[in-house]
């Protein structure tokens, strides 16, 4: 009978790690530690210029952290920063001389280096957090939970690097061999050594090792890559509008009147009767219900209501001379947060059939499948040559919390050639609309378009300007002037319901296609002016 042999003992491999002094890795640990010196100097030069710098491009910013008493810590840590490169580089120069206290002075060191880097890595997240929630905007980008999580990495992650430095001298410093060398005593393992063999082979143990790798890529995934991805999903697709030469041809469009027949009523007056001294209201008033006939009014297209071949530069094919020939004519509605903003994006079809109409009218047939929603933040993502030409907004009752930084960006993007067509869906929306739009341009108030204005006779002519539909704030389109040019035009009676499909709305086909005609109009305006725009920026 055969005798096995006795199993072999396990053998520690930190016990296999020399314990004579190593000369070259405490020379490796002081010179590491004496670099900080340039470092911090380096920052304490640079880094005032450089964050007066960001002030000075944002104001506001610098305002708001003056406020919060953050700009005195943020202004501070430069100096800090210098102060501690310095004592680094003075005690990696001491620890040239290998004795005990130089080794203690080290850790000392390296020990500050842990809060120092921590409290600027809480300051700038503090600062970020607050112009976030004052929603300011920083170098003309606006802020949110994911932009705030880029801008907090991209500012603090030297001070990461530098933790993780000072860990790994750390780590050689409590390292027997590294001991050794300065205090010429050996010993038993020291924990440097064991995190320096984990780091080396990923540790003994497998389950360890995969926890141990699983744990940074989710630390990666969460603070790196979801907020980069969460910023590719602001990505946006540029805007083409049909190229070529084209001028359209006037398309007069009649409004026949549905008269109602009345019987002729006479007053009778009891001569004992008390005089009623009654203000009457004003939608009792003889030119309201003149009105009101004229909304639930049958409209009626001429003989020659068909739009000639849409476009600018006066030529036969169609089309303007900024465009792209693989162009796609899209519908944008803007979501404001709001309910009602996307009234007709659901089985009424108000986009789709409006891109539709569109199509048939121009003979532009290449349209998007399905109308879109933008954030109001996307727009300034937009280039130069592909913005929309106009974006829609609408709303059922008041509208959403727009922050300032969106208000400024719908702004910019009216005043850079693009338009704002906008269409209450209630009374409620009208009073929203009309304080928001105050905000959004408080130097130019909401103008009366007049019946004769460019805007009601291309392609269609519309000789009494805008037909009123259910006017829930109003009978007469409204509109905000810029340079002569109208870069925003509001309907207070809900176009968009109109352009719903049969059913979803109570209009007749004369209505419905008197809203498609009306909103052709404003397209062809919006797509001369982008063409204006779009040409002036390429001389």
């Amino acid at each position: 009978m055969t005798q096995l042999p006795p199993p072999k003992p396990d053998i520690n491999p930190i016990d296999q790690i020399p314990t004579r002094p190593s000369a070259l890795k405490a020379l490796v640990v002081s010179v590491a530690t004496g670099m900080l010196a340039g470092l911090g100097l380096l920052v304490r030069k640079f880094g005032p210029p450089t964050m007066a710098a960001i002030f000075a491009r944002n104001p506001e910013v610098a305002a708001l952290l003056r406020d919060s008493s953050l700009m005195v810590a943020l202004e501070a840590c430069p100096g800090v920063f210098g102060i501690l490169g310095v004592l680094c580089g003075v005690c990696g120069l001491l620890s040239l001389m290998r004795i005990a206290p130089t080794y203690h002075l080290l850790r000392l060191v390296l020990m500050l280096i842990y809060p120092v880097m921590t409290a600027y890595a809480v300051i700038v997240w503090l600062a970020i957090s607050w112009v976030v929630s004052a929603d300011l905007m920083i170098d003309n980008a606006a802020q949110d939970n994911a932009t705030a999580i880029v801008l907090w990495w991209k500012l603090s992650w030297p001070a990461l690097a530098i933790m993780v430095y000072a860990a790994w001298l750390h780590a050689m410093l409590r390292s027997r061999c590294v001991y050794a060398a300065f205090t010429r005593k050996a010993g038993p393992p020291m924990p440097g050594d064991r995190v320096l063999e984990d780091l080396r082979t990923g540790g003994r143990d497998p389950r360890a090792r995969r926890s141990l790798s699983m744990s940074v890529a989710v630390h990666v995934t969460v603070l790196i890559l979801i907020p980069l991805l969460l910023r590719m999903q602001g990505c946006v697709e540029p805007y083409r509008v049909p190229k070529g030469s084209g001028q359209p041809v006037v398309a007069m469009v009649q409004m026949k009147i549905v008269k109602k027949k009345e019987k002729k009523r006479t007053l009778t007056l009891r001569p004992n009767s008390a005089i009623i001294f009654e203000i009457p209201d004003l939608d009792d008033t003889e030119i309201d219900r003149l009105m009101e006939e004229q909304s639930q009014a049958t409209y009626q297209a001429m003989v020659n209501a068909k739009a000639g071949m849409m476009g600018d530069g006066g030529g036969t094919k169609g089309g303007w001379p900024a465009g792209m020939e693989d162009y796609k004519i899209r519908f944008i509605r803007l979501d404001h947060g709001g309910p009602g903003w996307d009234d007709g994006m659901d089985d009424s079809g108000a986009d789709i059939n409006f891109l539709r109409a569109f199509a048939d009218a121009t003979g532009f047939d290449k349209i998007a499948k399905e109308g879109e929603s933008h954030r109001i933040a996307l727009l300034a993502k937009y280039p130069d040559d592909g913005f929309p030409p106009f974006v829609f907004l609408t709303g059922e009752r008041s509208m959403g919390n727009v922050s300032s930084s969106d208000q400024k960006i719908l702004r910019e993007y009216c005043l850079g050639g693009g338009m704002l067509i906008a269409d209450a869906g209630s009374a409620e929306f009208d009073q929203s609309f009309r304080r928001f739009i105050a905000q959004v341009f408080p130097d130019k108030p909401l103008l009366d378009i007049s019946d004769d204005d460019m805007l009601f006779q291309l392609p269609y002519g519309f000789p009494n300007g805008a037909p009123p539909f259910w006017h829930h704030g109003g009978r007469r389109a409204l509109g905000i002037k810029h340079e002569g040019r109208w870069v925003v035009f509001y309907h207070p009676g809900d176009m968009n319901d109109a352009w719903k499909s049969p059913g979803y709305s109570d209009v007749t086909p004369e209505m419905r296609e008197q809203a498609m005609q009306l909103g052709i109009n404003l397209v062809y305006y919006a797509f001369n002016q982008w063409n204006d725009a779009v040409t002036k920026r390429k001389k």
